[in-house]
């Protein structure tokens, strides 16, 4: 199995069971996988096809207004910090 898609299973595998999602080290985490998904070789494209598909699952769970916030923001922060050029749109 190649490293692409190794961390694409990792990133899934955040999918909260429980509304937990919103959490600033949730958005951190997440933003970690995608940068690293990046730097491996996956194209940017791709890596926003699975952060979409996750974003979907996150808002179906029933993620409140503050839990996106707080996860857009932990998650902003850490590409930033990593100096990756992914950035969570509202």
């Amino acid at each position: 199995m190649s490293r692409c898609l190794i961390l694409a299973a990792f990133l899934l595998a955040l999918i909260p069971i429980e509304v937990k999602a919103g959490r600033d080290d949730f958005g951190m985490g997440v933003a970690a996988a995608a940068c690293a998904m990046l730097d491996s070789g996956m194209s940017q494209r791709k890596v926003e096809k699975v952060l979409d598909l996750l974003e979907r699952q996150i808002m179906a769970s029933g993620i409140s207004t503050r839990q996106q916030y707080q996860m857009a923001k932990g998650f902003n922060f850490q590409a930033s910090r990593n100096n990756c050029r992914l950035r969570y749109r509202n």
